[in-house]
């Protein structure tokens, strides 16, 4: 990018409507993408867990992986809540307003980048196409970057406590 240029990325796509997702970083680094069809509830977010998540976390990882989230009111809703205390995965508590903590934010700015660094999708089938490249991508090249993430999290949240919940830069 030339200095002093702005990229503009387009925020909606025209002719066709917008996609949800939802992503997952696993502590082996993976990427797992799922786009949402319809409004979302908690029933929803439950029915995501139940077909996506939790068999998915079963074939990698042992009973009683934890699971972070940030606070939608969907994922703290005391539905889900009640749905999560009857399986063998924890929810960790999250605290409000802390983006900056989240490894999936970086991991959603990263996917970004991806769809958005070459001509920018004009049509939701498009846009669906650069989702999968970029998850592919950042799977096949990027998994030691989002590892990372996992390897410095315990060390950012150190420095969080240092700084008493103030900014930590």
């Amino acid at each position: 990018m030339r200095k002093g240029h702005i990229n503009n990325r387009q925020k909606r796509q025209s002719a066709g409507g917008g996609i949800m997702t939802w992503g997952m970083v696993m502590p082996n680094g993976l990427l797992a993408v799922k786009i949402l069809e319809g409004k979302q509830n908690s029933a929803s977010y439950i029915q995501l867990f139940k077909d996506f998540v939790v068999p998915l976390m079963n074939i990698n990882y042992e009973a009683g992986y934890s699971v972070v989230h940030d606070n939608s009111p969907i994922h703290a809703s005391r539905a889900f809540k009640d749905y999560a205390s009857t399986q063998t995965f924890q929810v960790r508590e999250w605290p409000a307003r802390s983006p900056d903590l989240n490894i999936m934010e970086n991991v959603w700015k990263m996917l970004s980048d991806i769809v958005y660094s070459a001509e920018q999708p004009h049509n939701k089938r498009q846009l669906l196409e650069k989702i999968h490249e970029a998850v592919l991508e950042i799977n096949q090249t990027k998994r030691e970057v989002t590892r990372g993430l996992y390897a410095h999290f315990r060390r950012r949240l150190t420095a969080l406590l240092i700084c008493k919940g103030n900014n930590v830069k």
